[in-house]
């Protein structure tokens, strides 16, 4: 697994704190989103949360990239920074600053910035919540949901839905079938049920879904 000792503090740290919010999640380490890799994924059976994390050691060169592209196939994206990024001089209201940051928190409701340590003095920024703002944050593209998924995912999901589809179909077609014929849930659940099953180098335990007897 690749990450620095400073970076897989955090990363331990975060998964054992996402599994206690979202008890139903698998927590996966590294999951492949565009051409970026989250550092954290907890899917549920309808939701994703993509997680990057950003220890002392790390730059921001990347972040604001890495954001958008996880926003576009995520239902949450949240950045977990390191104190170090933080300004602890508080505006009038008593309210922290995070001046590197805080640009990424602005006209982005889907993206939300944790501080590590946890500390309960940053009420703006960095609040680990285990209620996220479910209303407004907007759902992910159906095609960039898709494009998680292997070929042999889509195959199998296409035959569970009665789309035509066989080996030589390409991932594009079988997409754009998917995403035409598809309902919106229908895709995230889609997504959801096979990556929670996938096997990976690193993950919580594969959560197979039972089907509905016939």
């Amino acid at each position: 697994m690749s990450g620095s000792p400073a970076e897989r503090e955090i990363r331990d740290y975060a998964a054992g704190r996402l599994r206690e919010m979202m008890p139903e999640a698998r927590i996966i380490h590294e999951l492949v989103v565009g051409g970026c890799r989250a550092d954290l994924a907890a899917v549920q059976p309808e939701r994703i949360t993509l997680v990057e994390i950003k220890s002392e050691r790390d730059t921001l060169k990347r972040l604001a990239e890495q954001v958008r592209q996880f926003g576009r196939a995520a239902h949450q994206v949240i950045v977990i920074a390191h104190e170090r990024w933080f300004d602890t001089t508080p505006y009038n209201n008593g309210h922290p600053r995070c001046a590197p940051i805080e640009a990424l928190a602005q006209g982005a409701e889907s993206h939300e910035i944790w501080a590590y340590p946890e500390l309960a003095s940053r009420p703006l920024y960095g609040a680990w919540r285990t209620q996220p703002w479910r209303a407004s944050q907007p759902e992910p593209h159906a095609w960039r949901l898709l494009e998680l998924l292997w070929k042999e995912e889509l195959l199998a999901e296409c035959r569970r839905h009665n789309i035509a589809a066989g080996s030589r179909s390409t991932c594009p077609a079988m997409m754009r079938d998917m995403a035409w014929l598809m309902t919106g849930r229908e895709i995230a659940r889609t997504v959801c049920r096979q990556l929670r099953a996938r096997p990976f180098p690193e993950a919580d335990a594969p959560i197979f879904e039972e089907r509905a007897a016939a």
